[in-house]
């Protein structure tokens, strides 16, 4: 993108003046970090690429005005590392379009929405029903590989025919860490997916990240906007549903209940993942999440007379 970041910080300054905004006013509705707004408008820096989209998405129809745009723009979900290459992006992108098909979104016109974060209860009941539609018992496993949404396909990226061999070698290869999954809207009118998961992960890896991706899906959350500013890539995402997605995977694949008797009886992290064929990360990001963790931790309080 050839955006000239003056012009881009001053159109910012422009229109956070006419709506009487104040920096961190300005920040809540852009989703860039406080301080960094700061240094942006005091000229201290220029905005990264992840920062230039979220503002050019904000300035809305006054971007186009001034000549500011992204290019090659796309819009997906996307579970990968912060400063994910640009060559694995790419890849990514070509897949994308692959699995597209019918009406899809404006990518340049798209309005995202707003974010809309649940509560931790909740969570746990949404995850409870998901489980109770899959006549899951009290302790059984959930292999979240096996589970199918109606209007979503799943494709193994080792197994994708539409994937390029130089893509499809480099995104298992070399990129391999620097992604998880993507889900892509195939056809807006018919509101059909498709989900690529990286299958050279460990399978409990692969596991909640596939889930995390249903959640996307189910939930409604909005697309990551992602674009080109000049030899790299930025991308948009939101934290809070990124959170509630993740949330939501892990319940599903350690349910609260389970976990609480089976923490009590003092069993390990180590032993909770492997009966629900989990990792034990992930095992103790539950027990962390559920406020067990003085208890796993067998942690006395008293207090001193």
């Amino acid at each position: 993108m050839s955006t000239d970041k003056q012009a881009l910080v001053q159109a910012l300054k422009d229109k956070r003046d006419a709506e009487g905004l104040s920096v961190r006013a300005l920040s809540e509705k852009i989703g860039v970090s406080f301080s960094s707004l700061a240094r942006i408008l005091r000229g201290e820096g220029e905005p990264d690429n992840n920062s230039t989209i979220r503002i050019l998405q904000w300035l809305g129809p006054d971007a186009g005005d001034r000549s500011l745009q992204m290019d090659g723009v796309a819009l997906v979900h996307f579970r990968a590392a912060k400063n994910v290459s640009s060559k694995t992006v790419e890849c990514l992108l070509k897949a994308a379009n692959s699995m597209r098909e019918g009406d899809q979104f404006d990518p340049q016109n798209s309005d995202l929405g707003l974010a809309v974060s649940l509560s931790k209860p909740e969570m746990e009941e949404i995850a409870n029903e998901f489980r109770s539609d899959l006549s899951l018992n009290r302790g059984d496993p959930l292999d979240a590989l096996d589970v199918r949404i109606s209007g979503v396909e799943v494709f193994a990226a080792s197994r994708a025919e539409f994937l390029d061999e130089t893509c499809a070698q480099y995104l298992l290869g070399p990129a391999s860490n620097e992604w998880s999954a993507m889900s892509v809207p195939r056809d807006v009118t018919d509101d059909t997916w498709a989900i690529l998961r990286n299958d050279s992960h460990s399978i409990e890896r692969q596991r909640v990240t596939y889930l995390e991706e249903c959640w996307h899906i189910l939930l409604g959350h909005k697309l990551t906007r992602i674009a080109k500013v000049g030899d790299a890539y930025g991308r948009t995402y939101d934290s809070s549903e990124e959170h509630d997605a993740y949330f939501l995977a892990s319940a599903c694949l350690l349910p609260e209940a389970d976990v609480r008797e089976l923490v009590k009886a003092g069993e390990s992290a180590k032993e909770i993942a492997a009966q629900f064929g989990t990792s034990m990360e992930l095992a103790e990001y539950r027990i962390k999440r559920l406020g067990l963790w003085r208890a796993y931790q067998n942690r006395s309080i008293d207090l001193q007379g």
